[in-house]
């Protein structure tokens, strides 16, 4: 993990009070793995509020024009807040403080084992952050990505056009109906594992507590491996503060805690306490 000072290149408006920030980061978009995360402070300055940073799923890794070389890092920020306001309204040259990539990434098949044949991405809202980067990686290893991709309207499915060209199949939900099939995710979702999860099938999850719940309940049912991006408040992103756990069970079927910073982000969602949603 690096601690860099970052100059932010684009902030582009995807509507519904989502921006895609880019950031040149040359040392640490070199380094990163499919699910891991970035601590951002919202502001130039190490005493400027808000005074703690925030912690971003990357959603892509932007190479130079000639080479490919790593040299920029894509973060999905949804403006809800005085930091991801400050996020939204940073201007092209601006220096941030950046730490990172940080977390445990998405276990991936081995390219030389058995391979599955299907992986499904369940992403609600911006969960979808952390899905992109995973899909290229399966691709390349030649398992077949299905993405279904949540929200409560059309104008909240945002960044849909990357994964189009990847040519990948996608079904969208929309509670309010306005794109894809009417309903939650999981609906979808479910009718898939129950026609595909005998032909070898892993599931990868991110998004709102209830949805992954849901995602989780449908994967055990069909005796599917889940893993799941849990999504916390944190203080350091260290794993001192302790403010980023969730409720989980040890090996013994005991209470447990897990750092989502440090165990986290990416986790077995069958080590998981779904009863008991984090602060």
């Amino acid at each position: 993990m690096l601690d860099r000072r970052v100059r932010v290149r684009e902030v582009r408006n995807l509507g519904a009070a989502n921006y895609l920030l880019t950031v040149q980061a040359e040392e640490q978009a070199r380094l990163v793995l499919p699910g891991q995360f970035v601590m951002l402070k919202c502001a130039e300055e190490v005493d400027e509020p808000p005074l703690l940073r925030r912690p971003f799923s990357i959603f892509a890794v932007r190479g130079r024009a000639r080479t490919g070389k790593p040299e920029a890092l894509e973060i999905l920020v949804k403006d809800v807040g005085l930091g991801t306001r400050k996020l939204a309204q940073a201007r092209p040259g601006q220096e941030l403080y950046m730490l990172g990539p940080q977390g445990r990434s998405y276990r991936l098949p081995d390219r030389a084992g058995e391979e599955p044949r299907y992986a499904c991405l369940a992403a609600g809202g911006v969960g979808i952050a952390a899905m992109y980067l995973l899909a290229r990686e399966l691709i390349s290893r030649r398992v077949t990505p299905v993405l279904f991709y949540g929200a409560r309207s059309s104008a909240e499915l945002v960044l849909r056009d990357r994964f189009e060209r990847l040519k990948i199949q996608v079904q969208y939900s929309t509670e309010d109906g306005s794109l894809g099939e009417r309903g939650l995710v999981t609906a979808p979702l479910g009718r898939f594992l129950k026609q595909h999860a005998r032909s070898g099938v892993l599931l990868y999850a991110c998004g709102p507590w209830a949805m992954m719940r849901a995602a989780h309940l449908l994967a055990a049912r069909h005796r599917v491996p889940c893993q799941v991006s849990l999504e916390a408040r944190m203080g350091c992103s260290l794993g001192a503060c302790m403010g980023c756990v969730v409720r989980a069970q040890n090996s013994a079927g005991g209470p447990d805690f897990i750092r989502v910073c440090m165990e986290g982000p990416v986790l077995d969602s069958s080590l998981i306490d779904w009863e008991t949603p984090p602060l």
